[in-house]
């Protein structure tokens, strides 16, 4: 059934990788990176055994990219920093840290403003401030910052 691939050079199995790493930087999913190392690899051992059977190498590159896969996924999950990606679109999150200038609270809840950007706030706790003080963002429920007097 894959016979052709036999008689086949190893660079069709690395013009394989570069159109699968090529999709790879169209779609950014980080997926289609193993099977593309895969075929490359595969392409090395064509190299160094020219024979190969056609389904021996699908065989090999299936298993290979499988492999691959779990592997690198478990690398990623080990050694990758996943929280950069988390705070990325949660703008409320970034300004954890960060001193605001009160604007106006009414009970719990009011405005405060970073770098002249007015945002909803709430107190963490019972205290309340007047207009014109400095508070801490301690927090973010959304685009609403949750804030408490410096310490």
């Amino acid at each position: 059934m894959f016979g052709f691939l036999q008689a086949m050079s190893p660079w069709w199995w690395v013009a394989f990788a570069v159109a699968l790493g090529a999709l790879e930087m169209a779609t950014m999913s980080f997926f289609l990176i193993w099977p593309a190392l895969a075929a490359l690899v595969l392409a090395l051992v064509h190299w160094l055994m020219p024979g190969l059977g056609g389904e021996v190498q699908v065989v090999l590159f299936a298993a290979l990219a499988v492999a691959m896969t779990f592997a690198g996924r478990g690398l990623l999950n080990r050694y990758g920093d996943g929280e950069a990606e988390h705070d990325l679109n949660a703008r409320g999150r970034q300004l954890i840290g960060r001193h605001a200038n009160v604007e106006s609270f009414t009970g719990p809840e009011g405005i405060v403003t970073i770098d002249g950007i007015r945002w909803q706030a709430k107190w963490a706790d019972a205290s309340r401030s007047k207009p014109g003080t400095s508070v801490e963002v301690t927090g973010a429920e959304g685009m609403t910052l949750i804030v408490r007097p410096p310490v």
